[in-house]
């Protein structure tokens, strides 16, 4: 017994010691990753593309929106507490301190190091009438279409202010669709101090008839598979919804005698080019002579604003046999993707239709990136600014149709019907 007490004591020593050492690494990784973020932020000069031109080294106008004084005053704060702050709290304020520039692009990429791993596993989405559950693991399917009205002993209102912070954004619409992910994350829960000794969330919810009821809810592996509204409630799969992976498709609808066309991201998929796409679309239109044509922007959060303008000028050279042309925007329309949607509501008259777009035309954008030498944060910043200047914060449509949490429960697409619908 004295020999493993003394050999335990030993190993007890040898960890404290360990420990000594370690600690100061520790803290000297993190302050240089700081040193780091601050100069490639501030760096001077401009850089030359050949295919987009010229922009800044770092930060477009670093210095209009992160004020010298309060920038290095929270860097200097982080420097110092380094030591007593876990690595997630410190990821925390990194995101704080990019966000508090009010430019949604500028962001710590969330990491699945540095004590942001384990996460709820089910997920939510913000609707008109408040937040809900729609998707979850198996064995929580039981949450799934129910409307949340508290996260532990916060309602998601609460929740949302407490979380605006640390969430770059524009606009509220942005701001609750990025929200809507971010407090699924146990390291965001713990900092709000809405999990209990065990590491679990009490989620209060309410089902469709008014029933309400809480679950104890643990943060887990992020890889553990959830099921959405449309695979755990057996409801039918929305066009809009019906192939999510592909950058862009379309499909002629004979009821209503419209061509309607997703385009989910500014960007060329290898396979088919965009421009050979929209040969094959504008080939389509000119032989069924639709009445309409729907182009759905609602999940596409942008890249290239470039792509789209071989069917944009298609489509311009056709408007005499077109009778409507319509857009869909959402929450997660957002960047080129915005610039996209002004631009076909100004060339080819397009009614915009949905809800606000996650962000306003022009602002802040070209993304470069700075990944932190140490803990490998991915850092992003934006090295332009487009338009004389940014006239609103929100693109809002100009045919509004809002979705409740039962219009998804009933497997209605509202913006598309009111698509549809419009004459």
């Amino acid at each position: 017994m004295r020999i493993y007490v003394k050999l335990l004591l030993a190993a007890s020593t040898v960890l404290v010691g360990y420990a000594r050492v370690q600690a100061p690494d520790r803290e000297s990784r993190w302050r240089e990753d700081f040193q780091f973020l601050a100069k490639g932020l501030s760096a001077k000069g401009t850089t030359i593309d050949l295919q987009r031109g010229i922009s800044s080294r770092g930060q477009k106008d670093f210095e209009k929106l992160y004020p010298k004084e309060t920038f290095d005053a929270e860097i200097v704060s982080l420097s110092s507490e380094v030591a007593t702050l876990p690595d997630s709290e410190i990821v925390l304020r990194l995101m704080r301190l990019m966000a508090s520039s009010h430019v949604a692009h500028n962001i710590v990429r969330i990491p699945l190091s540095n004590g942001f791993f384990n996460r709820l596993p089910i997920e939510f989405s913000w609707f008109s009438d408040g937040l809900a559950v729609t998707a979850a693991s198996a064995d929580q399917l039981g949450t799934l279409g129910t409307r949340v009205v508290k996260v532990g002993s916060m309602t998601p209102e609460e929740l949302l202010v407490a979380v605006t912070p640390y969430i770059s954004h524009e606009n509220d619409s942005w701001l609750r669709s990025e929200a809507s992910g971010f407090i699924r994350w146990g390291a965001v829960l713990r900092h709000f101090h809405l999990l209990d000794s065990d590491r679990r969330l009490a989620l209060t919810l309410e089902r469709p008839g008014g029933e309400m009821f809480t679950v104890s809810v643990p943060v887990v592996d992020p890889r553990v598979k959830t099921q959405t509204l449309t695979e755990g409630l057996h409801l039918a799969t929305l066009l809009a919804l019906s192939r999510p992976t592909q950058n862009y498709w379309h499909q002629f609808l004979p009821e209503s005698q419209t061509c309607y066309i997703q385009f989910n991201a500014c960007a060329n998929d290898p396979q088919v080019p965009f421009k050979e796409f929209a040969k094959q679309v504008l080939a389509d239109i000119d032989a069924r002579a639709p009445k309409k044509i729907v182009i759905d922007l609602r999940a596409n959060s942008g890249g290239d604003s470039r792509i789209i303008s071989p069917l944009e000028k298609g489509l311009a050279a056709r408007l005499k046999t077109i009778e409507h042309i319509y857009v869909l925007i959402g929450p997660a329309t957002f960047s080129s993707a915005v610039d996209n949607a002004v631009e076909l509501r100004r060339s080819l008259k397009a009614i915009l239709v949905g809800t606000d777009a996650g962000q306003g035309a022009g602002g802040y954008g070209e993304v470069k990136l700075l990944t932190l030498p140490n803990s490998k944060l991915v850092v992003q910043y934006t090295t332009k600014f487009f338009g004389a200047g940014k006239e609103f914060d929100a693109l809002s449509p100009d045919l509004k149709a809002p979705r409740k949490l039962e219009d998804a429960l009933a497997g209605r697409d509202t913006a598309l019907e009111a698509a549809l619908r419009a004459k």
